[in-house]
Order: structure tokens, then C-alpha cells, then sequence
């Protein structure tokens, strides 16, 4: 694919919107502004959505927004697909001009009480924290709705089933300001569409509001081609889509110079969860998704178990859940490609402030029929001593299209006792 050429309108917004709102954060003027954010795993579609909706809520509403990349500057090179993906829409992959935390006072409060959120929809309590009156005034969103921000967020769209929330943040741009889209942002948007969809391929995760954010911004993007003899139900069969979704994915899985610890963190959520048994008590659980299946996971690298007891330890997590998911290179489905398969492998802190964790959750777990889960007894540590005072649980994942979307509601009913 040999893209338009990308001129300098997004990269000098993003510059320009950075570099402005640092100025109020240390002139005490913070508030001043709104803070677009996506959720902490980091990835194109948080990032993506967030730099439209601080695009769209700067140039079409004149309400000074700044996009905040949820990790460390460090953090974006776990992400090759996310780097591809800012170089085609003309950003220095090498040094992006994106708000990072690191970027930003590392004690309470946060410098900014308005928020916009895309791909979540809830805000998390690192912003509320000791900030006087947070609000959140916007929320565009594909995950489970949990029925915050009603009074304060509009537009507050919320859609479920969707692929990418970038794919509800470009119709809301398709409404609102069709024709001022900058071709970077298009491209940027469109690429995350390409990456939670699959690249829309029928039968995948792609639904109707994916296909016609896609047919939107296509035309508008940097790719050769508009597309434009092909409905919304066809875009998928465009050469230059194609190949959009096929490099982006052969770069999400380029994670052969990640360690154990990078791969945790690379697309990892947190929740704070009250045991129904223990109600004086609150303990963290973190789910990290990882592109990889465990056997592979554990072998290449001999400090796995000691690298994510560190990162429990590090987190102060009662239970860590590793999700992957991967394509099984010896076993083939009927059209003849590698068959997608998932597993889950879970370790629990035994504590004897919150007894009954481990036992509680992992029966849980192999109790749903939506995961239809089957236990996978090679992955365990051979060694018991590795994981002294964690138990460990190992499964195969029946149900491949179970993403984190499933399994984070799942294991809060469990534990808060509404499953």
C-alpha cells in the first residue's frame, strides 16, 4: 500500500493542543480544560478515539481538549501496530506528540476535572481522587454499560455490539462535521476499525455500526483507493483495506522483543472488587490479554512465574487472569487458516484477610457456559514452589469469541456475588 501523503494538520494539532495545556497545568489553569481519554490498556482504539474526540471537541466545538494516553511515554513502543498506525497519519512514530502520564504531576489531584470518555465508560477513581467536582461531559463507548455519567455526559453513546469504539466516535464525527475530518485522523480511526474488526471480514467482530464508520472514512483517508464501488457490506473485499488489516495485524503480533512483564502490561485492565463474603474488604484484580498461547508464553522466558508474582506484587493484585489469544499454526479451520483459539490462566493470592478467593473464582470460572472453559493441567508450574502461596488455575477456552468483554463482567459477578 503506498498511502497519500500526510500533511502536518494532526500532528500540529496534537503539538499545539500538548504543549498549551502543559502551560495551564503549570500556571494552576487545568481545569480550564477537558482531558479525552480512553481506558488504560492502551491501545489503537482508546488512542484513536481519544485524539478524534479532543479534535473534534477543540475544532468544532471551541472547547480547549487535550487526548491523554493512559501509560507512560515508554509504554507505546509495547504497541508496534499502534506506532504503524500513527506513522500513517503522519505522526513520528518515534517520538508521537501524544499527553502521556508521565507528562503530568504524579500526586492527587489530577490537573483537569472535565473528562471525556471513549472506550470506557465509567471514570476510574486515579481522577476523582482528592479532585474537586470531577465530571465526565462525553462518553462514546462499546463495552457493558454501567450506568454512570447520565447527567453530566453529552453526547453519551453508549453501543453494544460494536467492534471499535472508533468506529462510534467516526459516526458521531459523520454527524456532527462531516466534511471537516482532517485525512490523518480518518486514517488513524480507520485503522483501528481494521484492528477490532478483523479487517470487517463477515462472520468476525465486525457489526453494522463498524461497516458504516469504515465506509465513511475511507474515502476520507489517506488510502489510494475511496472504495467507492463498494457498499459497507463489501468494504472488506477493497485490496487496499486488505492490506491495511493485514500489516496491522502482522505488527500486533510482533511482540518477540517483549518480556514477560512488557507483555502484562501491554494490554492490561484493573478493577477494584468488594467479595460479597468480606464486604469490610476491597482487592484488585487484573486481567492482562496477551497474543499468545500459554505454551509458548511460559517457554520463552524462564522468570514467568516469578515475573507475574513481581507484577501482582507490584499492582497489589489478589488475582491475575492472563487472557491470550492466538492463531494455532498446526491445527487449521475449514477454509484452511491457522484456527483462533483462546486460553486463560488465572493466579490467585491466598490472603487471610479475604479467605476463599481462589476457590470461589476459579469454580466460577469453570462453571460458565459462556467461556466453556476445559482445564489444561501442561500449563501449570511443574515446580509447586514457584508459585508458593498463589494458587493457579489453567484452561482452554471453549468459546473463541469470549474476548475480556466476557470475562472481566464474569469474574466480578463471582467475586461481588451477582453471578
Amino acid at each position: 500500500m503506498a498511502p497519500k501523503a500526510a500533511s502536518s494538520t494532526l500532528s500540529d494539532f496534537l503539538k499545539e493542543q500538548k504543549t498549551r495545556y502543559l502551560e495551564a497545568v503549570k500556571e494552576g489553569k487545568g481545569r480550564e480544560w477537558t482531558v479525552a481519554m480512553g481506558n488504560e490498556a492502551g491501545d489503537l482504539d482508546s488512542l484513536s478515539s481519544a485524539i478524534a474526540y479532543s479534535w473534534y471537541a477543540s475544532t468544532v466545538q471551541k472547547s480547549a481538549t487535550v487526548a491523554l494516553f493512559r501509560a507512560q511515554k515508554s509504554d507505546l513502543h509495547l504497541r508496534a501496530e499502534n506506532l504503524y498506525a500513527l506513522e500513517l497519519a503522519g505522526l513520528d512514530p518515534s517520538d508521537p506528540p501524544v499527553l502521556c502520564l508521565d507528562d503530568l504531576p504524579s500526586t492527587p489531584p489530577f490537573p483537569s476535572n472535565r473528562f471525556a470518555l471513549v472506550d470506557h465508560n465509567h471514570l476510574d477513581s486515579d481522577f476523582t481522587r482528592d479532585n474537586t467536582d470531577p465530571r465526565v461531559v462525553a462518553v462514546i463507548d462499546h463495552h457493558e454499560d454501567e450506568g454512570s455519567h447520565k447527567d453530566t455526559a453529552d453526547p453519551r453513546v453508549i453501543t453494544v455490539p460494536t467492534g471499535s469504539a472508533s468506529s462510534l466516535v467516526a459516526l458521531h464525527l459523520a454527524a456532527q462535521c462531516p466534511d471537516q475530518v482532517p485525512a490523518e485522523l480518518a486514517t488513524l480511526l480507520l485503522s483501528s476499525i481494521m484492528i477490532d474488526t478483523g479487517g470487517l471480514k463477515p462472520g468476525g467482530k465486525a457489526e453494522q455500526p463498524d461497516r458504516a464508520a469504515a465506509a465513511f472514512l475511507t474515502p476520507r483517508s489517506l488510502l489510494p483507493s475511496d472504495a467507492s464501488s463498494l457498499s459497507a457490506t463489501s468494504l472488506h473485499e477493497d485490496a487496499e483495506i486488505k492490506e491495511l488489516a493485514s500489516n496491522l495485524s502482522a505488527k500486533k503480533f510482533s511482540i518477540s522483543h517483549l518480556t514477560t512483564r512488557d507483555l502484562l502490561r501491554r494490554d492490561y485492565k484493573e478493577y477494584s472488587m468488594t467479595p460479597s463474603w468480606a464486604k469490610d474488604q476491597l482487592i484488585h484484580v487484573g486481567l492482562a490479554s496477551v497474543p499468545l498461547g500459554l505454551k509458548a508464553l511460559i517457554a520463552r522466558d524462564d522468570t514467568f512465574w516469578s515475573a507475574t508474582q513481581q507484577w501482582m506484587a507490584d499492582r497489589n493484585l489478589s488475582v491475575l487472569g492472563i487472557l491470550t489469544s492466538f492463531r494455532a499454526e498446526k491445527k487449521t479451520n475449514k477454509k484452511g487458516n491457522p484456527k483462533h483459539k483462546r486460553e486463560q490462566l488465572f493466579l490467585v493470592r491466598e490472603e487471610t484477610r479475604v479467605p476463599g478467593v481462589a476457590e470461589k473464582l476459579l469454580a466460577g470460572l469453570e462453571a460458565s457456559e459462556d467461556l466453556k472453559l476445559k482445564k489444561k493441567k501442561k500449563a501449570l508450574p511443574k515446580d509447586e514452589t514457584a508459585v508458593s502461596g498463589v494458587t493457579v488455575g489453567a484452561w482452554k477456552q471453549g468459546n473463541v469469541d469470549a474476548t475480556r468483554k466476557v470475562t472481566a463482567p464474569l469474574v466480578k459477578g463471582v467475586i461481588e456475588g451477582s453471578a
